[in-house]
């Protein structure tokens, strides 16, 4: 059941992300949630767990977004699983946790999608790509991380984002 919570949780960033967002932006900024609920899985659960919600969201929105097969599902998968490693030793329960593996998430993630897209062959400017990270992104994105942790946070506490055999 708590698989299913999550990657519903997921599917529901991809698509406020892919239609509403698109349209209310600031500064042609909008916040990544997909990579903002990853980041807030990565800190509360185990790689040997969390995993599975990068790969499978990313390859959704690989076969959504088109492009190169596997970018998002790779990026995904090894931004999670990274954060579940470093997370695995801090207090989950209090907001400094995913606000230390906020840039470690944002840089792993966006940096593997540029070198990916560089080595596919698929246009790439360095330049353009840094432009995209301004002060505004970074905002965004860090509020809308606090906001997905409080309601983790208050999901989990209240049991419907735990697996019953686990407490």
């Amino acid at each position: 059941m708590r698989t299913i919570g999550i990657l519903l949780i997921l599917l529901f960033g991809l698509i406020l992300q892919s239609t509403f967002f698109q349209f209310i932006n600031i500064g042609g900024h909008y916040p990544d949630l997909v990579l903002m609920t990853l980041l807030v899985i990565g800190v509360f659960y185990e790689k040997e767990e969390s995993w599975k919600y990068g790969l499978i969201i990313g390859v959704l929105k690989d076969v959504l977004f088109g492009g190169v097969f596997g970018m998002f599902g790779l990026a995904y998968l090894t931004t999670v699983l990274t954060v579940s490693y470093l997370g695995a030793s801090v207090f989950k329960e209090n907001v400094i946790a995913p606000l230390l593996m906020f840039p470690v998430g944002v840089v792993l993630s966006n940096g593997m999608l540029f070198l990916l897209r560089y080595f596919t062959g698929l246009p790439t400017a360095l330049d353009l790509y840094l432009e995209t990270w301004t002060i505004g992104y970074w905002m965004m994105n860090l509020a809308g991380l606090v906001l997905i942790y409080v309601i983790f946070k208050q999901l989990r506490q209240r049991g419907h984002l735990l697996d019953s055999t686990k407490m």
